[in-house]
């Protein structure tokens, strides 16, 4: 079940070299017949990374042999020595045949197994006689301390088959196998980006009052559903996202308008309405008068205290520059800000609220304004601190590439482009990365694009693409990356959430190899129907994008129906692995959802097609979307994140005449004893609840 990757390959050629030519290495065995022939070995003073390591693995060898391997500190082994390049103890000890090294100890170290020359997050899994080493440089690489984890679930997943497709005990793979021989293996890597990461968003609270669920009842259902049998560490952890370039980022000037516009009120941007008064106007997203220099000096003195306080935290010698985003308030007006403005930029749409009703209006892009207006602050910055690192945004109205300026060196870029909801859009996107690659020396990738599709929570797929993008970003210039953010629509948009873990560890990934482990690691026997499933999903996105239209289009009955019978079909052959089948009942839950919601946009595209449309009838489909929804945050949880799409489309269908559930839709979702609901099927097949076990 090991996939098909750079680094499986390079293990195979060396296991293969190991015993000579022609000969097949010696298996270092670590169980036999379900009983344990190693001790898994901790240094004596194991970084916090180890010991979390040393549980994760313990609990799946478990999992996977049956036996209970017993975990040591180094220091209680007796009589423990290198001779030879094998550990051995003193002859009175109990039979240990294997001793597993967690972490960089004093025994790894008289092996030769180090983590010299890993960079952060890097990996070291090395068999050496009797004893292969798991390890990474963890405190040694601050902005990335985590590297023997990374090396724990390396190994559990390229060398005993444990695949983590999605959060929760339905999600986990584990293969039984009382018997574990290892061949020789001796993988170095670090990843190639420094920053690999992947927000979690789910903007509950709204989209949960209007389902009728309370938040101690969400994290309740949350605990429940992402319940593993396996100490396995979070989902994005288990995948090693993480580390961190020691940059700042975010939007900056949200206290701006409250500290300074009663002194200062010549700071903040010039409306259409000649006036700069913007407490009308979302004041905490205040824009500003980018041209003013007592502001760039006011804003300098900030950032230089700001480091100042981080220095003497400890904190790395970085601050944020990123404008405020969204609010009413446009940007500044004034003649001195529309100098820094070159005629011949992009063309742009703002916005006017100034005189009560919006008005859109055609500008020039603002991005030469925005990089005038950093360099100012980063020079004054750097006469403090040379070294301080300040990041900004390519992003909004200032997404173009800067046209007559260059960035100051300090100053780090955060790239906003890309989608795959539109061909034309991402295309415009790739073309602006290489434009900022072109200008800037460092930038990163802070994409929205996992937000496509993520109010309706429908199904899109769109691995390829997205595959294809990231190993073209990595190789020009991309240092790392800020994904905003995973929604949490596993049964919908999970596929792209694994695949685009995997790139993040390895941008040269083959998504195709990703693609068939997963369906053959999660699905078995179905692993054909299921590939066939997600290829037609991923049509079917590309022809949205192709054509711009709404992500449910694409989803006609005709769709719908040809991919239930695909599921049909997989279901058929996973016959009486009922493993397979909750896994296929999961996915079950994603089609069932994106049905009704074609169904329910199609009417809507109706109404604003200006055509007759009977708003009881659509009033009724709406209800049973409501006691759909309550249904999956009751009994499948991790499917669509309901409490989401409430929050994001509730106030799409006012349009259709509906205010809100009738006052049964609620009373008719209330769950069984088995967390389905009692009075309305369940989506997908019913029978599979909650996974049970330990909290992850």
């Amino acid at each position: 079940m090991r996939p098909l990757g750079l680094v499986a390959a390079a293990v195979l050629l060396l296991a293969g070299a190991a015993g000579g030519a022609g000969s097949p290495p010696q298996a270092l065995t670590l169980a036999a017949d379900g009983r344990p022939q190693a001790v898994i070995v901790l240094p004596g003073a194991p970084s916090s990374s180890a010991k979390e390591a040393a549980r994760i693995l313990a609990d799946h060898l478990r999992e996977i042999t049956g036996a209970e391997f017993k975990t040591v500190s180094e220091e209680k082994l007796p009589g423990a020595t290198v001779r030879d390049g094998r550990i051995v103890i003193s002859p009175d000890a109990d039979g240990t045949q294997a001793f597993i090294l967690v972490g960089e100890g004093r025994l790894a170290r008289d092996l030769r197994a180090t983590s010299d020359g890993l960079g952060p997050g890097g990996i070291l899994i090395r068999t050496t006689g009797n004893a292969p080493a798991l390890l990474g440089p963890d405190e040694k690489t601050p902005s990335d301390t985590a590297g023997t984890r990374h090396a724990v679930t390396v190994f559990l997943e390229d060398y005993l088959g444990v695949r983590y497709l999605w959060p929760g005990q339905s999600g986990k793979v584990v293969p039984k196998q009382p018997t574990i021989g290892l061949p020789a293996i001796d993988v170095r890597k670090t990843p190639v980006l420094g920053l690999r990461w992947k927000r979690l968003d789910e903007r509950l609270q709204t989209g949960l009052d209007r389902l009728g669920y309370t938040g101690p009842e969400y994290e309740q259902r949350r605990r429940e559903a992402e319940a593993v049998r396996s100490d396995s560490g979070t989902w994005l952890g288990w995948h090693r996202l993480g580390g961190t370039l020691g940059f700042v980022s975010g939007h900056a000037f949200g206290h701006m308008w409250e500290k300074y516009s009663k002194d200062h009120p010549e700071w903040f941007a010039l409306q259409k309405n000649g006036s700069r008064d913007l407490s009308h106007l979302t004041p905490q997203r205040a824009r500003l008068c980018k041209s003013n220099i007592a502001l760039l000096e006011q804003i300098a003195c900030d950032k230089i205290e700001e480091l100042r306080a981080r220095e003497a935290r400890g904190l790395s010698r970085a601050v944020s520059l990123s404008p405020n985003d969204g609010g009413r308030a446009t940007f500044c007006t004034c003649q001195e800000c529309r100098k820094l403005d070159p005629p011949g930029g992009r063309k742009v749409e703002l916005h006017d609220d100034s005189t009560g009703s919006r008005k859109m209006y055609e500008y020039v892009s603002l991005t030469d304004r925005m990089v005038w207006f950093w360099n100012a602050i980063a020079e004054r910055v750097c006469k403090v601190y040379p070294d301080a690192v300040l990041t900004a945004d390519g992003y909004s109205v200032y997404r173009a590439p800067p046209i007559e300026r260059a960035l100051h060196p300090n100053i780090v870029i955060r790239v906003v482009v890309i989608t795959y909801a539109s061909d034309s859009t991402r295309r415009a996107g790739l073309e602006d990365w290489d434009g900022w690659a072109a200008k800037v020396q460092r930038v990163y990738w802070r994409p929205n694009l996992l937000h496509a599709g993520a109010k309706e929570g429908t199904l899109m797929v769109y691995v390829h693409k997205l595959a294809e993008d990231f190993r073209r970003l990595a190789r020009n210039r991309m240092m790392g990356t800020d994904f905003d953010s995973c929604i949490q629509h596993w049964a919908t948009h999970g596929l792209n959430y694994y695949v685009l873990a995997k790139l993040h560890w390895d941008p040269d990934t083959d998504v195709d190899a990703v693609i068939d482990d997963y369906c053959r690691s999660g699905f078995g026997p179905a692993a054909p129907e299921v590939k066939r499933y997600f290829a037609k999903v991923e049509a079917l996105t590309n022809q949205c994008a192709a054509g711009e239209t709404g992500v449910t289009e694409p989803y006609t009955p005709e769709a719908v129906a040809e991919l239930g019978g695909l599921l049909d079909a997989a279901d058929r052959k996973a016959a009486a692995d009922e493993a397979v089948r909750g896994r296929l009942a999961f996915l079950r839950t994603g089609l069932d959802f994106t049905d009704i919601q074609a169904r329910i946009y199609r009417r809507l595209a109706e109404a604003g097609a200006g055509k007759a449309v009977d708003k009881a009838a659509a009033g009724r489909l709406l209800d049973e979307k409501f006691a759909m929804m309550r249904g999956i945050f009751a009994g499948r949880h991790l499917a669509v994140n309901v409490g989401h799409v409430c929050w994001g489309e509730w106030g799409r269908f006012k349009a259709l005449g509906w205010k809100g559930p009738g006052p049964d839709a609620a009373s008719r979702t209330e769950a069984d004893e088995e967390g389905r609901p009692a009075e309305v099927p369940a989506p997908g097949d019913a029978r599979v609840g909650p996974a049970g076990g330990r909290p992850r």
